[in-house]
């Protein structure tokens, strides 16, 4: 076995540790402004669609329902649209919703992993609270449903990658060799 063979016996993320801290104010707000308003315009589009497709099969008027109803319930159905269509798939399957994406930072686990789709739907839940957004008013700027799901946003600054580090070293031994 050589020096550089891939049948290591220490995994190569024993050796690099990313330094993970929560990203800055100005950029959780420009997160939350940003998804807060892309996320109501995708739920109050699905549920318009939801309301017409509703109406055309049962041959009820739900948008005139929904403009009866209590504040409040709106307000919580409309939240749910917005973590279901648009938190969710974002967070799950990209690590990151369209703010993070401009903002350049992304959802990790106290690990620095990604996180699963379980803790996904729980930090997504989180955010119901009503007075959730001033949980940011602490020192570092991380919310409750972060807390609660052992979860941060942080900078994407990528990793060394360590297979080109490895592949390169293996060649200038290799050319040692005589």
């Amino acid at each position: 076995m050589d020096r550089f063979s891939s049948e290591s016996l220490l995994d190569k993320r024993e050796f690099v540790r990313q330094v993970i801290s929560p990203t800055t104010w100005g950029k959780r707000l420009a997160n939350y402004i940003i998804d807060f308003i892309l996320s109501y315009i995708i739920a109050v589009i699905v549920i318009i669609i939801i309301g017409v497709v509703w109406g055309a099969l049962i041959d009820e008027d739900i948008i005139s329902k929904i403009d009866d109803m209590n504040s409040l319930v709106d307000r919580l159905i409309t939240f749910l649209f917005q973590i279901i269509c648009y938190y969710i798939p974002l967070e799950y399957f990209a690590g990151k919703t369209i703010g993070k994406m401009i903002t350049r930072t992304k959802v990790v686990t106290e690990e620095g992993e990604k996180p699963d789709f379980g803790t996904i739907v729980g930090r997504s839940c989180v955010r119901i609270i009503s007075f959730e957004v001033f949980s940011f008013l602490s020192e570092t700027p991380i919310g409750w449903h972060d807390k609660v799901s052992g979860t941060m946003v942080v900078d994407d600054i990528p990793l060394y990658n360590l297979d080109s580090f490895e592949s390169k070293a293996t060649s200038f031994y290799e050319e040692e060799k005589y």
